[in-house]
């Protein structure tokens, strides 16, 4: 699935004992691998922004706690904020992205609770 802002691209595949994973891809290549574990689960992995002249986007992503089938996921600027529900993939994993440069996310699903300050894309890798 390619994110339509960012145009970073999510992959869906198999980690250990055939647990859902999912790739988190950018620009500058893969950014964070998350498998399905029932151990210490925080919904959220990870934050990030970018974009050029005008079309700046933020995204953050994680991993469903058991029993959570939503994720509002709120983006936290300078003097605004955006929340929004996060679109569920894999049926373990959540994914948010909204227009506009945010400082930080927090996330909320069922009774997990994560807060993370977003950093800047990486820049894509040159030979």
């Amino acid at each position: 699935m390619r994110l339509p802002l960012s145009g970073w691209l999510l992959r869906v595949g198999r980690g250990s004992e055939g647990r859902p994973a999912l790739e988190v891809h950018s620009g500058a290549g893969l950014i964070d691998v998350s498998v399905v574990s029932t151990l210490c689960v925080s919904p959220l992995r990870g934050g990030r922004y970018g974009g050029r002249a005008g079309t700046h986007w933020t995204l953050a992503w994680g991993q469903l706690p058991p029993g959570a089938d939503v994720v509002e996921a709120c983006f936290g600027g300078w003097r605004r904020s955006r929340c929004v529900q996060a679109l569920t993939v894999a049926d373990a994993f959540w994914v948010a992205e909204v227009g506009g440069r945010f400082r930080s996310v927090r996330c909320s699903a069922g009774a997990g609770r994560a807060t993370t300050r977003v950093v800047r894309e990486s820049r894509p890798r040159t030979r």
